[in-house]
Order: structure tokens, then C-alpha cells, then sequence
């Protein structure tokens, strides 16, 4: 009876794992985020918000959040990558409620950063749930600059939270690290064999 339960137990939990792995963002080892400050990102503009605090949105610490201003009503962000880079996905997790976000891929930032309508987004998330990454892919393209919008209701009545931005690029050198294997530790180590002049 114990044997039973155990095995039944187990088939649950590899099903209960199994829908939660389906919600994840799989990224390969050929993914390389360039918006992270740690891949030389920038936060170059915000519509609103403390703009010390932008860098929040790009640290990679889900924990930290940007908040754009209660009465703005079109929410701007801008990454400047460390240099152009093929991106091909773009991912967002949101601290608030969002409804949706425009992503636009930038050669350079226009006159005006908060007039985006003139440009032509990419692509747009509409799947923002709260502290869950959602995200995007698109054909590859180089850019400089990525561009974030939430058209918000006239009805949000509250800070739009940004916990994190992620632009993904395909790795310039997927090389893959060749290594020996250790030594079989029952062998022993190697002798080595004394030479006397």
C-alpha cells in the first residue's frame, strides 16, 4: 500500500512540475540578455518617474522595481544596449497590473523620446500578468535602442511597476568549452616514473 502511494505521489508531483515548467521562458545557452547593465544597458529615457531609480528596471533583481508617475497615461522607457546587437526577443515582468506593452527596435532615439507614434513597434505583449515574464519573439534585427510603451485606460488609477526588461541577442560566439575528463579516482593519479641522471 505504501509502494502505491509513493508511486502516485510521484506521477503527481512530475505533473504538477511539468505545468509549471510550461509558464517558464526557456532560454538556451546561446541567449545572451543585452538591456542588463551587467551587458553594458542603459536606461537612457523614462516619461516619468525618479529617473535614479530607472536602472531598477534593468539590474536583473526582480525584487527592485521602477515606478513611472500615477498620472501618466503612456508610460515610456528606453534601453540603450552597450553597443547594436540581432535581437530577437524581448521579455517583461511587471510589478502592477499593465494591460499591454508596445515593443519598438530603435536605430537612434527620436527628437522627442515620448512621441513613439511616428515609429513602427515591433511587436506587442499582451499577456502581463503580475511579476510573470512575458514574453515576445520576433524576427532578428539589429538595434541600438529598445523601446518600451503601455497605452494605459483612462481608468488606471495607480503607478505602473516595472520589475524587469530583458532584451535577448543570439550569442556572437557560441563556442562550446571542451574539457578532459577527470581522473577515474579508483585508478589512483597517474605514476610518474623517476628518472635518476
Amino acid at each position: 500500500m505504501l509502494a502505491v502511494s509513493l508511486v502516485g505521489f510521484s506521477l503527481n508531483g512530475s505533473l504538477i512540475r511539468a505545468a509549471e515548467t510550461s509558464d517558464r521562458v526557456v532560454v538556451t545557452a546561446e541567449d545572451v540578455d543585452v538591456a542588463k547593465i551587467q551587458s553594458g544597458g542603459q536606461v537612457v529615457f523614462v516619461s516619468s518617474g525618479q529617473r535614479a531609480a530607472a536602472s531598477h528596471a534593468i539590474d536583473d533583481d526582480r525584487r527592485t522595481v521602477f515606478l513611472f508617475s500615477i498620472s501618466d497615461q503612456r508610460p515610456t522607457l528606453i534601453v540603450k544596449l552597450g553597443e547594436s546587437k540581432p535581437v530577437h526577443r524581448v521579455s517583461v515582468v511587471v510589478g502592477s497590473q499593465a494591460g499591454e506593452v508596445k515593443v519598438y527596435l530603435l536605430d537612434e532615439i527620436p527628437r522627442d523620446p515620448s512621441d513613439l507614434d511616428k515609429a513602427k513597434s515591433v511587436a506587442t505583449i499582451v499577456d502581463l500578468g503580475v511579476a510573470r515574464e512575458a514574453v515576445v519573439d520576433f524576427e532578428v534585427k539589429n538595434t541600438r535602442y529598445v523601446a518600451l510603451r503601455w497605452p494605459l485606460s483612462k481608468n488606471y488609477s495607480y503607478p505602473l511597476a516595472i520589475a524587469e526588461i530583458s532584451a535577448f541577442s543570439y550569442a556572437a560566439d557560441p563556442t562550446v568549452a571542451v574539457f578532459d575528463p577527470p581522473p577515474d579516482p579508483i585508478q589512483g593519479p597517474p605514476l610518474i616514473a623517476s628518472v635518476s641522471p
